[in-house]
């Protein structure tokens, strides 16, 4: 499975939510989502373009938790964020950090959003608050493989010309990078 995604920050949240749902995408649950990335001396991810994260979310909608271990592989072109992505549920993420510390794994800078979640077909949009970022949009569309990217990129590219973007203003950049860059540590 691959996650074929493109991320933007939007200065105009409210205004893109309202197209978003004109465009037919329905608003999905709210969530808070806090995510712990892990590195080490023997396996630097953001080195080899990769992470590693264990993720708590905290549905507002429907009063739930739940928990995951999500690795992703290298970005596998220079326009988008597609890449594998392989996650798995965990019962308690604190063990589960606590694993990673036991093997020799050290965690980076933790990146706290609240993201409104939308899906149109099979096109998946959030709208993420990130704490000391400010808004972003990120579509995606899980795949099978990579040969769907590129239909996919043509959906994104109709989407966000529709709300008065284009791809040339999406980053490759995760929000755990930005966050690290602006705090001037990219250890």
């Amino acid at each position: 499975m691959i996650e074929v995604e493109v991320k933007l920050p939007i200065y105009r949240r409210s205004t893109t939510e309202k197209a978003l749902r004109e465009m037919g995408f329905s608003p999905l649950d709210l969530i808070r989502e806090s995510d712990i990335y892990f590195t080490s001396d023997f396996h630097d991810f953001m080195v080899r373009d990769e992470a590693l994260r264990i993720r708590s979310s905290e549905n507002l909608t429907r009063g739930t938790c739940s928990y995951a271990i999500t690795y992703k592989g290298p970005k596998i072109d220079s326009v988008s964020m597609t890449r594998k992505e392989l996650e798995t549920g965990i019962e308690d993420p604190d063990i589960g950090r606590n694993i990673f510390i036991a093997l020799g794994y050290r965690e980076l800078t933790p990146v706290n959003k609240l993201r409104q979640y939308y899906q149109f077909k099979d096109v998946h949009a959030c709208v993420d608050q990130v704490e000391k970022l400010g808004s972003f949009l990120e579509l995606e569309i899980l795949a099978e493989n990579e040969d769907s990217r590129p239909a996919a990129l043509k959906k994104f590219e109709t989407i966000l010309d529709g709300l008065g973007y284009s791809l040339s203003e999406t980053t490759r950049y995760s929000y755990l990078y930005m966050l690290q860059r602006k705090n001037g540590w990219m250890g």
